[in-house]
């Protein structure tokens, strides 16, 4: 990587000389605002709500490293700035200097786990709830509430991907390490340096479009990507397939494969990960239909948020839903179902 993201505890305004402001209202009435907002709610019940992105001081000596890592903020920055969000992180403030600048950094939300991170926690949790200690402490209700939140956390990685598939926009590498949970707990998909706004000139007469292969990683990546053929949106649609499963297993896929075993059986030989049997059949056919070889008949984004919420629903019925979700996550949950629901009868009528 090329940047570093430390939280901050405390935010000093100053004016373009350097000199510390004490009234803000000598910028603008909205971006005095912004500032200020900022500046007082840094902090939360004494955590940092916010964190500073910026280069790592080694790559100032290194030219090579410099110009990529600009660019990667740059890019970060420019889809950020228009995305809206509640499950992609927010940039709340970038650097006044300009991208290519000296000492050009973005202010974000503070994630406190990763999804890699809270895999570990769920293993934990759902060990607890096997043997004779489970069935004590009442295992049956605590590993429902378990699977129901995983399978909220796929929702609300599925809605914010779809987010950037309707602003034409593929996101190339979703895995478990660039999505985190924020101070209340919500999760949010982060590092837009591999994001790409799809255009019309580079797309091909099967829909495809060319774009750079071999990108993102390649335990999540789809084979067309690997491959370097030309791809589309549904490249994500795979790697969500492959992640979602990973979130209800807790293991990583394809962790005894060399990268010449990776080519040679998921790319060229589609072999994927064993569905457990044990679940619910609409799990397995979700997956085995995002990681389809053929790109042409994978999913889209919205079909994968019908089925995972209406998963959500089947098990953990009304009177519990409630109960199972904190508020934030809840009307989100609920309102993105009563806007899909609108659009598509929208659309119908």
């Amino acid at each position: 990587g090329f940047c570093v993201v430390n939280e901050i505890k405390k935010i000093k305004l100053i004016d373009g000389k350097g000199a510390a402001l004490d009234k803000v209202a000598e910028k603008t009435k909205d971006e005095a605002f912004r500032r200020s907002y900022l500046q007082e709610r840094c902090l939360r019940n004494g955590d940092a709500r916010y964190a500073i992105k910026i280069l790592l001081p080694e790559c100032s000596t290194d030219p090579g490293r410099y110009l990529k890592g600009t660019v990667d903020l740059a890019v970060e920055a420019k889809f950020l700035s228009v995305l809206g969000h509640p499950n992609s992180i927010k940039m709340r403030g970038m650097a006044s200097t300009g991208h290519f600048n000296e000492g050009n950094f973005l202010v974000l939300d503070r994630l406190y786990d990763t999804l890699e991170q809270r895999f570990r926690k769920w293993g934990k949790a759902r060990r607890k709830t096997k043997g004779v200690v489970g069935k004590i402490t009442g295992a049956k209700k605590n590993k429902s509430k378990l699977v129901v939140d995983r399978l909220h956390v796929a929702h609300d990685l599925a809605s914010a991907v779809k987010y950037m598939h309707s602003q034409k926009i593929i996101y190339r590498d979703i895995k478990p390490e660039n999505a985190g949970f924020d101070i209340r707990d919500d999760i949010k998909i982060f590092d837009m340096g591999l994001a790409k706004e799809l255009n019309e000139s580079i797309r091909t007469e099967d829909g495809m479009y060319k774009m750079t292969g071999f990108t993102g990683s390649l335990r999540y990546m789809a084979p067309e990507v690997a491959k370097s053929e030309p791809y589309n949106l549904a490249a994500d649609i795979y790697s969500f397939g492959i992640l979602f499963w990973q979130i209800m297993e807790l293991d990583p896929p394809f962790v005894t494969y060399s990268c010449k075993m990776h080519d040679d059986l998921v790319v060229h030989k589609g072999y994927r990960p064993a569905v457990d049997k044990s679940w619910p059949q609409a799990w397995g056919d979700l997956m085995r239909a995002c990681w389809s070889p053929n790109p042409k008949t994978r999913p889209n984004f919205q079909h994968v948020v019908d089925v995972l919420i209406e998963e959500a629903h089947r098990l953990a019925p009304k009177e519990d839903f409630n109960e199972d979700m904190d508020l934030s996550r809840r009307s989100h949950l609920l309102n993105q179902a009563r806007m899909d629901k609108s659009a598509r009868t929208g659309s119908a009528s």
